[in-house]
C-alpha cells in the first residue's frame, strides 16, 4: 500500500469560502460576539471580588498579585492573561509591557449580572447547544480561586476525563457547543480533500470531535472506504473507552483501532511504528505538546513519504491574547504551564499563532506548511474568526 502525495490537493480559496459561507454562520458570528462579551464580564466581576481595585492602587505584577491571594505558584499565569485582556477590552486596569508587565487600576469594574442574564439569553435563541460556551465559562468563573488556591489539580482532572461527576461539562464544551465543534467539521472537510487510501492516525482524540467529524465527512462522500485503518489515541481511558463506544455504534463498518498515547513521548516506544500513517489529524490536541517541535517531529516520523499532518485548531491572532475559553482552561495547571517556551515559534502557553505553527513545522522537517482558510481573507469579512487547519506534508 502505498500513499498517493501526488493526488494531495486542497483548493485553499475553495476551502476559505466554505468557511466564510457555511462555517462561520450568521449564528456563529453572533455567538462569538456574545461569547467574548460574557468573557469580559466574567472577568470584571473576578476583578472586583478579588479586590483588585484596591490592590492595583500603585503598580504591581500579576505575580505580586497571585502571591499575595495565595494561589499556588503558576496562578500568576492566569492573573496575568485576566488583567492583559481586561486591559485591552475594558478601562478597569492599565498594564505597562515588561517583563514583568506592571498593571495599575483605572476605574471600577461595573456589575455585569443584568447584562450576563440577558447575554445568556441570547445565546439559547441561538439554537442548540450554544450555551455550551457560557456554561464553561460560568465553571471557570465559579471555580478559579479553588483551582488556583485550594485544589489546584482540579481542573487538570476535569480535562483528563479523570473527574467522572463533571465529564459532561467537558464533553458538552468540546461537542455540543456548534463555536468549538466547528473544530472537527474544519479539520475533517481538509482531510477529505487529501485524496489517500490508508492510515489515519489520530493524536489527543479526546471526546471525539475529530474522529466523528472526520468519518461522517467520509462517508458523506461515498469514500469511507478509504480508510483503510483509523488509529485513535488519546492519554484517558475513559475518552478512550467513551469514543470507541459511539464510533462503534455510528460507523461499524471502519476498522478502528484504540490505543493510549502521550505526545509527549516517543511515538515508537508507544507502539506508533515508524513510516506507519498516511495523514496525522488532531482536533484541538497538538497545542498541548510540552515541546511542540519534538511532537511534530515524531509525526513526522510516524508518517509515510508523502504523509500529511492537519491539525485543526483555535489558533491566537497574536501571541498575548487570551481566548475566553482560557478563562476555564487558565485553570489547568498542564494548560498554564506545561509548554515549553521559545522565542521564534513558542512565546506563550497553549494555543500558537499562525506564524508559529509554521515555524515549528519547518523546524520538525515538514514542508509546504500552510493555514486554511487563508486568513488575511477571512480578517477582512470576520475579523473575529479563530478556527483554522494547519496541515505540512513529509517530503
Amino acid at each position: 500500500m502505498t500513499g498517493t502525495r501526488e493526488a494531495a490537493t486542497l483548493d485553499a480559496a475553495a476551502f476559505t469560502r466554505w468557511c466564510e459561507d457555511e462555517v462561520y454562520t450568521p449564528a456563529i458570528r453572533r455567538g462569538t460576539t456574545i461569547l467574548e462579551r460574557a468573557c469580559d464580564l466574567h472577568l470584571s466581576d473576578l476583578y472586583r471580588q478579588l479586590g483588585f481595585a484596591a490592590r492595583l492602587a500603585t503598580p504591581r505584577t500579576a505575580r505580586e498579585l497571585s502571591d499575595g491571594l495565595g494561589f499556588e505558584a503558576s496562578g500568576h499565569i492566569a492573573v496575568e492573561a485576566l488583567l492583559t485582556r481586561l486591559a485591552e477590552r475594558t478601562g478597569v486596569v492599565s498594564v505597562e509591557p515588561g517583563p514583568p508587565a506592571l498593571f495599575q487600576a483605572r476605574a471600577d469594574a461595573p456589575d455585569g449580572t443584568a447584562e450576563l442574564a440577558a447575554l445568556r439569553s441570547m445565546m439559547a435563541g441561538l439554537g442548540p447547544g450554544f450555551t455550551a460556551a457560557l456554561e464553561f465559562l460560568d465553571f471557570g468563573r465559579a471555580n478559579f480561586v479553588t483551582a488556583l488556591r485550594d485544589d489546584p489539580g482540579m481542573m487538570d482532572r476535569v480535562l483528563s476525563g479523570a473527574d467522572a461527576e463533571r465529564y459532561p461539562l467537558w464533553h458538552r464544551a468540546t461537542n455540543a457547543d456548534p463555536m468549538q465543534d466547528l473544530h472537527g467539521k474544519m479539520g475533517a472537510a481538509v482531510v477529505a480533500e487529501l485524496v489517500f487510501r490508508g492510515t489515519v492516525l489520530e493524536i489527543g482524540g479526546g471526546t471525539g470531535n475529530g474522529i466523528r467529524h472526520l468519518l461522517e465527512a467520509f462517508r458523506t462522500r461515498g469514500i469511507l472506504d478509504r480508510i483503510e485503518r483509523y488509529v485513535f489515541t488519546d492519554v484517558s481511558p475513559r475518552f478512550i473507552l467513551g469514543t470507541r463506544r459511539e464510533v462503534r455504534e455510528a460507523f461499524p463498518s471502519v476498522a478502528c483501532e484504540w490505543k493510549y498515547l502521550d505526545i509527549n513521548k516517543a511515538f515508537g516506544s508507544q507502539g506508533i511504528p515508524p513510516n506507519s500513517a498516511h495523514v496525522i489529524y488532531g482536533v484541538n490536541a497538538a497545542h498541548i505538546a510540552k515541546d511542540v517541535v519534538a511532537m511534530l517531529r515524531e509525526c513526522h516520523a510516524a508518517l509515510r513519504p508523502g504523509g500529511w499532518v492537519a491539525f485543526a485548531e483555535r489558533v491566537r491572532k497574536r501571541p498575548g491574547e487570551m481566548a475566553a475559553r482560557e478563562l476555564t482552561l487558565n485553570l489547568s495547571r498542564y494548560h498554564r504551564t506545561a509548554a515549553e517556551r521559545h522565542p521564534e515559534y513558542r512565546p506563550a502557553h497553549a494555543y500558537l499563532s499562525p506564524s508559529h505553527w509554521q515555524v515549528a513545522l519547518e523546524r520538525a522537517g515538514f514542508q509546504e506548511a500552510a493555514i486554511h482558510p487563508v486568513l488575511a481573507v477571512m480578517d477582512g469579512v470576520f475579523p473575529e474568526h479563530y478556527a483554522a487547519v494547519v496541515t505540512a506534508v513529509r517530503g
